[in-house]
């Protein structure tokens, strides 16, 4: 049996920083008489409506067929268990009355606080690790159970959601969904500005089709034959991205050194960013052979990245780089000592919207975990290939970048989304606890219609 090691990094508070490829849904048991034809749904609060427009309009423009509705309205015309399952069934009705294909969740945490703009899941799954629960946008997006009938994550009906062992989930995802966890109209406003830029300057330009692999040895004394784990992710994505110019850096070869290497290269421009090693809420790490670790990346430095509208898509194989439900209040529930909460919760952002948030810098999109992740390293199957590129979050890690480069989906959501369904069709997702939570975990944190690489003008 393989041996399979989480991928973890405790972040630290005072360092932190403030198409044509369309996927076919499962049949409904219901048909609407009243069919207005939609592509996407933007669902946020009422206080970002006014910013939202903006976006509409440019989505509009180029074809994605997109309408707003608030939370506010959702709430009083939806029954549901709570606000979560009532906008889960507001989806499932604009997939059956609109035909939508996309899902945008505007809206993350009220500022610093413990609300929520759009609520989040809290799925329960303990898998030995130190979190026995965390956040999944997954069950927004798993709309359908097999024969049609809504799946709610609550099979038992205790009202307990999501439980490992309780519950029965479907997990296949029915729609393309991302989310914006913007805490502020500022942010809301940033990251519209980016989209639209991105998707009307990026198309054909040479930084495009440059991306940007780091790695070192992620799990020190473990592996071999293939000792740096995060290198041999890196080498598989620079095989799959085989039209790409790749910029490599390595702790073997003394290419990653420190975070200016990272810096220097992120600046010039990519269209995808790939990392494989250990990562917290604030920071990227990894190690040289001899277990000397090396730190390529951590928030305290955003203000260095200099990439104005050369913004890449950021794949991120590294725990909780993707948990945008941190905030510095965490404090409070860290000194009460309240499960699952860990020192390095208490952070203003997690890495993924930090990058994605930057005002003229950063990433456009991130696709990272909101909890702990898992690889299995060597090669216990004795096939010369090293396990971690052969399942859980290093075979998913690699999946999101097959489906664009291979299966040629090339919108940002369902690119996600076939990435998310390869995985369910190829592992026991529903009997193995590490593999329901490899996808339960992973987020998108992005626009889910964004074209990757941008509109030809």
């Amino acid at each position: 049996m393989k041996k399979i090691l989480p991928i973890i990094i405790i972040g630290i508070l005072f360092l932190s920083g403030i198409e044509a490829n369309a996927l076919s849904l499962k049949k409904t048991n219901k048909q609407s008489t009243n069919f207005e034809e939609y592509d996407m749904v933007v669902i946020a609060p009422d206080v970002f409506s006014a910013s939202i427009q903006t976006l509409i309009d440019h989505k509009n423009s180029h074809g994605v067929k997109t309408f707003l509705k608030t939370t506010e309205d959702i709430y009083t015309k939806y029954n549901g268990q709570d606000d979560a399952e009532k906008i889960k069934l507001f989806i499932k009705n604009a997939i059956e009355a609109n035909g939508i294909q996309y899902v945008l969740l505007l809206g993350g945490h009220k500022g610093q606080s413990f609300s929520w703009y759009i609520p989040v899941r809290i799925v329960h799954l303990a898998d030995g690790a130190r979190y026995t629960e965390y956040v999944s946008d997954l069950y927004y997006a798993d709309i359908y159970q097999e024969d049609g009938s809504f799946e709610d994550w609550n099979s038992n009906g205790d009202d307990i959601i999501g439980e490992w062992g309780k519950d029965s989930f479907d997990l296949k995802p029915d729609i393309a969904l991302g989310r914006l966890p913007c805490r502020t109209t500022k942010e809301v406003v940033t990251i519209i500005n980016k989209i639209i830029e991105y998707e009307t300057m990026s198309f054909n330009e040479s930084w495009f089709h440059q991306m940007l692999v780091t790695g070192g040895d992620s799990i020190p004394n473990s592996g071999a034959p293939f000792p740096y784990e995060g290198e041999a992710v890196c080498d598989k994505a620079i095989e799959i991205m085989k039209s790409f110019s790749v910029r490599k850096l390595f702790v073997s070869d003394m290419s990653l050194v420190d975070s200016s290497d990272f810096i220097t290269a992120w600046n010039q421009g990519l269209g995808f960013a790939f990392y494989s090693g250990r990562a917290g809420p604030s920071s990227l790490l990894t190690y040289d052979i001899n277990g000397n670790s090396v730190t390529p990346f951590h928030v305290k430095q955003i203000n260095k990245l200099q990439n104005k509208g050369k913004y890449p898509i950021f794949i991120i194989q590294g725990c909780l780089s993707g948990k945008f439900d941190v905030t510095i209040f965490n404090v409070i529930k860290w000194l009460l000592k309240q499960p699952n909460i860990q020192f390095s919760d208490i952070a203003f952002d997690c890495i993924g919207w930090d990058m994605v948030k930057l005002q003229d810098s950063g990433a456009i999109a991130a696709i990272a975990p909101t909890s702990q992740c898992w690889v299995n390293t060597g090669d216990n199957n004795n096939n010369n290939i090293p396990d971690i590129i052969e399942s859980v979050s290093g075979f998913l890690a690699l999946e999101f970048l097959r489906a664009y480069a291979d299966e040629g989906f090339t919108t940002l959501g369902t690119m996600y989304m076939k990435a998310i369904q390869n995985y369910v069709f190829i592992f026991p997702v529903h009997s193995d606890k590490i593999d329901c939570k490899t996808i339960q975990e992973f987020s998108l944190i992005g626009d889910p219609s964004l074209k990757i690489g941008g509109y030809a003008i």
